[in-house]
């Protein structure tokens, strides 16, 4: 579910907060950059997709594992309207208007084609009403690309997110401007940890603020500083820097990996809880959990495989072009002004004034 990536574009764009210019206070102890090694040996905390010798990409939708949530009510509602209405109400009732005769062989009278045409006429008006109103909400996980996936070329020293348009659209990043900042409690917190990755105007030269939590929710703090470190140490000394990923996430909607999904949010509290009281109660909650299971699955199937373009996918290699930068003109006028009228400005505690 992209509602995070959604909720961030938006609020980036609306006239509201484009027209109040902030600051925040930076202090670099708290915001880690590129030449900070931290305290954690690297870990790649099951969130790559692929490692190979010039990139890496890692899961960049904080909440995958919560797809299923608007797949439920969409398949509901689908039902009710395609399969109920359309199937059983709008199909025999065009047939009998094309034919002139109902469904037991009677010739239609005037009150039979205007009942029909009343049926096909509110069944239509219902799928454009749903559809224009909760088109927005069903593309956070539907009908949209399967993943978000941030790629880290340290050939090319850039950072490629590709994300919905809706949440901004395919975007490349200096590494070099990257900020790390990683948040959570320790292994006995059943809150998790998490990596978030800040690309602030001022560093980049974007004309406008990017982040993406890289990895999903993560068992602690430690495990967010063990990613980032891994990112860092393969971004900046090189593949031979980092161990081998035990295991890579798939890109393909294998079920088992929706189920494992699902049972995600069990996790922190199985390794500190009560492991009887947790195992009955995902017993009482199973009928639940196989349908999120089931929604999670279906999900990704309407879903299709993100897609790099040509040059992104051959950048780093011999002879190939280095990607141009995202800036904020490259969303035309009238988006730039609103994406550098909402740009933080990042203020230096020590020195007092702008930029790194």
């Amino acid at each position: 579910m992209y509602l995070l990536e959604m909720l961030y574009w938006k609020s980036k764009t609306s006239e509201d907060v484009a027209s109040s210019p902030r600051t925040v206070e930076r202090e670099g102890a708290c915001y880690p950059n590129i030449g900070q090694r931290a305290e954690v040996p690297p870990a790649d905390g099951f969130a790559f997709f692929s490692v190979g010798e010039n990139f890496i990409d890692v899961q960049g939708a904080w909440q995958e594992d919560k797809r299923g949530l608007v797949t439920f009510p969409f398949l509901g509602v689908m039902v009710v309207l395609q399969y109920y209405f359309l199937i059983g109400a709008v199909v025999p009732g065009a047939r009998s208007l094309a034919s002139g005769f109902g469904a037991l062989g009677n010739p239609l009278r005037a009150d039979g084609y205007i009942f029909i045409s009343i049926i096909i006429s509110m069944w239509a008006f219902a799928n454009i009403i749903f559809f224009r109103i909760c088109w927005q909400w069903i593309r956070l996980e539907i009908f949209v690309q399967s993943r978000i996936i941030a790629r880290f070329n340290r050939v090319t020293r850039q950072v490629y997110i590709n994300r919905p348009a809706y949440a901004g659209g395919l975007v490349t990043l200096p590494w070099d401007a990257t900020i790390a900042e990683a948040s959570g409690g320790n292994a006995a917190s059943p809150a998790g940890g998490t990596l978030a990755m800040v690309w602030p105007a001022s560093y980049s030269g974007s004309g406008f603020d990017d982040y993406c939590l890289i990895g999903g929710t993560l068992p602690d703090r430690a495990s967010a500083e063990a990613l980032w470190e891994y990112i860092r140490l393969f971004m900046e000394e090189g593949p031979n820097a980092v161990p081998r990923p035990a295991r890579l996430r798939s890109t393909f909607p294998w079920p088992w990996d929706s189920v494992r999904s699902t049972l995600s949010f069990l996790v922190p509290t199985w390794r500190t809880g009560d492991k009887g009281l947790l195992l009955t109660f995902a017993l009482i909650l199973s009928p639940l959990l196989l349908l999120h299971s089931i929604c999670h699955w279906l999900s990704l199937l309407l879903c299709w495989p993100t897609w790099w373009p040509r040059i992104i996918r051959r950048a780093g290699l011999p002879g190939a072009p280095v990607p141009k930068l995202t800036t904020a003109d490259d969303y035309g006028p009238e988006m730039a002004a609103k994406l550098r009228a909402s740009a933080l400005k990042i203020v230096d505690k020590n020195i007092g004034s702008s930029g790194p």
